[in-house]
């Protein structure tokens, strides 16, 4: 049953990327993991989800989020589906009459869901783990810096703080989501001539 007043206009908002996503014919299911870094690029692009994000393990992580995502489930926002392993985040039975209810909202926001669901339309999860830790790895490093980034400086902050990690994230695959990014503008940075592309220098993210 859905009940508007526990509901924020802005979730629904997140909901709308998925379904954005679903309308796509080849699209990658998105996990629970993925749906909180869409949630975390959407919040970061302006959208109002009201979720703060601290660094985690595998990119940027937000404990608020858990009982978000209790609360679409409940009001039949959203639905989990068993996927092989993974748990499927899919578009809920009453989420046509929130769009309804939020309609306003959800036109102002349009440009934010539209560039959200176009750039998670080309990740996978392990693709989308390294997009949002890149872009919340240059925020970090944004913010103690007076002079424009470099790609370089991006990479370094993400190797270092995924040094960690098991197994380790591949440097010339994240160096190549970086220049991606940049070339996309989701990222302001200064070329850099070091940068330890891939040798093919596939642009995976077209």
């Amino acid at each position: 049953m859905l009940e508007l007043e526990s509901i924020k206009p802005a979730w629904v908002g997140l909901v709308e990327i998925v379904q954005r996503l679903e309308e796509q014919p080849y699209h990658w299911p998105v996990g629970r993991t993925t749906f909180q870094r869409i949630a975390y690029v959407a919040t970061e692009e302006g959208l109002p989800t009201g979720v703060r994000y601290q660094k985690g393990s595998y990119g940027p992580f937000s404990p608020d989020l858990k009982s978000l995502v209790a609360r679409l489930i409940n009001n039949g926002l959203i639905r989990e589906e068993k996927l092989g392993r993974m748990l499927a985040v899919k578009v809920g039975p009453t989420f046509k009459d929130a769009q309804k209810a939020y309609s306003d909202e959800l036109k102002k926001w349009d440009p934010i869901i539209e560039k959200t669901a176009d750039l998670f339309m080309r990740l996978n999860s392990n693709q989308a783990e390294v997009v949002a830790t890149v872009l919340y790895a240059a925020k970090l490093v944004e913010e103690t810096r007076a002079e424009q980034l470099s790609e370089k400086d991006v990479l370094d902050a993400v190797m270092q703080w995924k040094q960690r990690r098991r197994p380790p994230l591949n440097e010339p695959e994240t160096a190549l989501a970086i220049r991606n990014l940049a070339a996309l503008n989701w990222l302001k940075v200064k070329p850099s001539h070091d940068l330890p592309l891939p040798e093919e220098k596939v642009l995976q993210m077209e």
